[in-house]
């Protein structure tokens, strides 16, 4: 009979995609013996120990990636309210500032009075802008308001937080963008 390494055809078993031990030694030519069988008990469990394993570790894995996807928008979430925070003060401080401008334009004409028509135009263009302080802005205001208490909705449920909550809150940061803008635009 053949000398065969029966800890390499192990490793080779326990790893491969064999179905049963028998399939395992048909394809490697080896007789299906008593002998045999002494040497290859115990393949299976093991090889069942192996799958088992690798399935705890795939669901280790999964669990892992999605806790870090989940605490990725937690974070998002707590920058996105930050630079809300900030547009908000920046916002609320323009409420009753309004941007006024003034244009003033001046047309010169040199009229040629010998060929009955112009022979030069020159136009000048001032601008002036003042920034004036009046009422307050009330549609700005009540956006603001709006936007702080849906962020605050979402927030305060830091564990229910969605991808589409995420979104929701870059919306408000925008609305209160085009607020504060609004406010310096006027």
């Amino acid at each position: 009979m053949a000398k065969y390494n029966w800890e390499q055809l192990e490793k080779e078993y326990i790893l491969g995609d064999y179905k049963s031990v028998s399939a395992f030694l048909k394809d490697k030519k080896i007789k299906n013996n008593g002998t045999t069988r002494k040497y290859t008990s115990g393949w299976k469990d093991k090889k069942r120990q192996k799958e088992d394993r690798k399935k705890t570790k795939t669901i280790e894995k999964t669990i892992e990636k999605e806790s870090e996807k989940e605490a990725q928008q937690i974070v998002d979430l707590k920058s996105i309210a930050n630079d809300l925070a900030l547009n908000v003060i920046k916002a609320n401080s323009q409420l009753e500032q309004y941007i006024v401008k003034n244009k003033k334009k001046t047309k010169i004409v040199k009229y040629d009075y010998e060929v009955g028509k112009p022979n030069k135009e020159t136009t000048t263009e001032n601008e002036e802008i003042e920034i004036l302080n009046g009422i307050i802005d009330r549609q700005g205001l009540k956006m603001l308001t709006s936007a702080l208490k849906d962020l605050n909705d979402i927030l305060t449920d830091k564990q229910g937080n969605t991808e589409e909550d995420l979104e929701n809150a870059k919306q408000i940061l925008v609305k209160i963008k085009e607020v504060a803008n609004n406010g310096t635009n006027n």
